[in-house]
């Protein structure tokens, strides 16, 4: 292609110059330049051309030279900006020509310097912010090389920290705002003007001058701190002038015509405390002039920590100014300190104090439910109060010793870091616990021996004086039979009263003893059929032994049936021949578990009834 163009070239070069030899042959030919003349201006025409063609050729050399020096120029400018951007170098394709190389490398460095340029400006941009902010937060900028192009990854940096220091500098500033404001409110409950400059910087000047270094921040925090501390300070002063104050009220013991009370102060301000002591004060005088009735009184407030601390009895003996009768200030003084004393003994140890005070509560409300278990008009109860006592009960005794072994636990702790014994009563809580359900024990078996020992007398007693009633069955009138009249019939004819009318005995005697004589038929004397021994008539009642050798009469109550002793009996009629008889005999001492349950009003009546006169 570039040889045809070249032989193309060659060609039109050759017509033209062809063209341009016979216009000078015609010109010179009219003209009439000699042949010598000719030659010469035909020299020059060569040498004009060469000269042209030199020149040309010449001025082609110095562009390639030129587009060689750019290429080399721009290749190594390339490489510089690829390194200073972090960007890869650029490599151009293969195949392209000097010039085309040129171009691609000239556009390249352009793209370069102009991506160099916008990351100069931004950094410039960025940076201006960051120092803004770091001048507020008095904080160190982010190193970054000066003169060196920042990176992708640099940029992404600057601008994280950016943001890192506007959340901290808005954090600092809301923790200023509010740190402000307590500080204000704390200083006017301490009735406190600013007195360092710091303080004063804080208090007068704008938050947005205010610097926000750290160690501002910490002297800021430091200064509320102490505000705080000062305020609970007044704030503790306040109630323990008060609690005085009120404490010494309660022991002198006057009543609003002798002395008016002082007023109660609700603020702790320094003005507030001024009052306060002044009525403290006010009370110490009167409290010296009523040593007797203000000592008296401390003793009952001891004795009142002492209960709730669990002194034992060797431990109030300790304090031997309890029982001194010389009311002195000295004594005052003594007793005081005592109270200061078990005060302090007790805040120290309020949790475990108040946990064995608990398990005091459970202890008790455990023999209470133990006790009304043991009643047996326990099962008269209306509204299942039996049901939710018996729940209570049984979660009492899933509690009591859970929280038990809590708190020995805890009490051994506390034992570890303060190498003593944690007394109650006056022994380790462990052996306290112990003895008390020892103690327990043991009462719960004397209990049930004396239980057995009452009954077994009981039955002793039964044995041989019969059986005492219990539940008597509801009693009929007393001239209302309870059986047929056929029944109530003697051996003679006459009328009896029935023994069922006034049997009130739960439990049956054994029939040992004669009955009387059939209706309409003479007295036989028979002996009764012998029942058959069950264990249950055995343990239940024993045959009645005679009651007295002297008595010619006595009787039992069972279960719808008289019993007699075994003297001969004639007649129906000699079970009780007159009224006057029958009234003795049932006023009779030997007879302290039978009783009748219904005597006639009518001697008459009762005769009449029994002898059918």
């Amino acid at each position: 292609m570039a040889e045809k163009r070249r032989q193309s070239m060659k060609v039109e070069v050759s017509r033209c110059l062809d063209a341009a030899l016979s216009d000078l042959q015609l010109i010179w030919d009219e003209i009439g330049i000699e042949e010598s003349q000719r030659d010469e201006r035909q020299n020059v025409v060569l040498l004009h051309l060469q000269n042209l063609l030199d020149e040309m050729v010449k001025e082609e050399k110095e562009m390639r030279k030129r587009l060689l020096a750019s290429v080399e120029t721009c290749g190594q400018e390339v490489v510089k900006l690829s390194q200073e951007l972090g960007v890869s170098p650029y490599e151009p394709d293969e195949g392209l020509s000097i010039l085309q190389v040129e171009k691609a490398l000239r556009l390249r460095v352009e793209a370069l310097k102009k991506e160099k340029t916008e990351r100069m400006d931004k950094l410039h941009t960025l940076q201006k912010i960051e120092q803004s902010l770091c001048d507020i937060l008095c904080t160190t900028p982010m190193y970054i090389p000066t003169g060196s192009i920042p990176t992708d990854s640099q940029l992404a940096a600057l601008k994280e920290h950016i943001e890192t220091l506007k959340a901290d500098q808005e954090q600092r500033l809301a923790t200023l705002r509010s740190t402000k404001r307590g500080i204000l409110d704390l200083m006017d409950l301490l009735e406190q003007e600013p007195n360092t400059s710091f303080e004063r910087d804080v208090i007068c000047e704008e938050e947005d001058t205010f610097s926000l270094s750290m160690e501002n921040m910490h002297a800021l925090k430091r200064l509320h701190e102490e505000l705080e501390a000062k305020d609970q300070e007044n704030a503790n002063l306040a109630n323990t002038l008060t609690e005085e104050i009120e404490s010494i009220w309660n022991r002198l013991q006057f009543s609003e015509a002798e002395l008016e009370k002082p007023l109660p102060v609700s603020g702790h301000k320094p003005s507030d405390l001024k009052v306060l002591q002044a009525n403290l004060a006010k009370l110490q005088e009167l409290k010296k002039s009523n040593l007797k009735k203000v000592i008296d009184a401390t003793r009952e407030e001891i004795f009142s920590w002492w209960d709730k601390c669990f002194y034992s009895r060797q431990q109030r003996n300790d304090f031997v100014a309890a029982y001194n009768d010389e009311y002195t200030e000295e004594l005052l003084q003594e007793h005081d300190q005592e109270l200061v004393k078990m005060k302090d003994y007790y805040e120290a140890n309020k949790t475990l104090l108040e946990s064995v005070k608990r398990r005091e509560e459970m202890w008790k409300q455990m023999l209470e439910f133990e006790k009304k278990a043991s009643d047996p008009n326990r099962f008269n109860n209306r509204g299942c109060v039996l049901l939710q006592e018996e729940k209570m009960r049984a979660k009492l005794n899933k509690d009591l010793p859970k929280l038990e072994k809590v708190l020995s636990e805890k009490i051994e702790q506390w034992e570890g870091q303060h190498g003593k014994p944690f007394l109650v009563d006056g022994v380790r809580f462990v052996d306290y616990v112990e003895a008390q359900w020892a103690a327990h024990e043991q009462s719960k078996k004397i209990a049930k021996e004396q239980r057995l020992n009452a009954r077994s007398k009981e039955m002793e007693h039964e044995m041989k004086w019969g059986s005492r009633p219990t539940t008597p069955n509801k009693r009929r009138f007393a001239g209302t039979p309870s059986k047929t009249p056929k029944r109530m019939k003697g051996a003679n004819g006459t009328c009896i009263q029935s023994p069922r009318m006034d049997a009130t005995s739960v439990m049956a005697s054994p029939r040992s003893a004669q009955r009387p004589p059939r209706m309409g038929t003479s007295y036989v004397k028979t002996t009764p059929k012998k029942l058959r021994q069950t264990p249950s008539r055995v343990t239940r009642r024993k045959v009645l032994g005679e009651k007295n050798s002297d008595s010619s009469f006595s009787t039992t109550m069972s279960s719808h049936s008289w019993k007699t002793s075994n003297t001969s009996i004639s007649s129906v009629g000699s079970v009780c021949p007159s009224y006057t008889d029958f009234s003795k005999h049932l006023e009779s001492e030997n007879r302290p578990y039978c009783r009748s349950s219904s005597i006639l009003t009518s001697p008459q009546r009762s005769h009449s009834r029994v002898t059918g006169l």
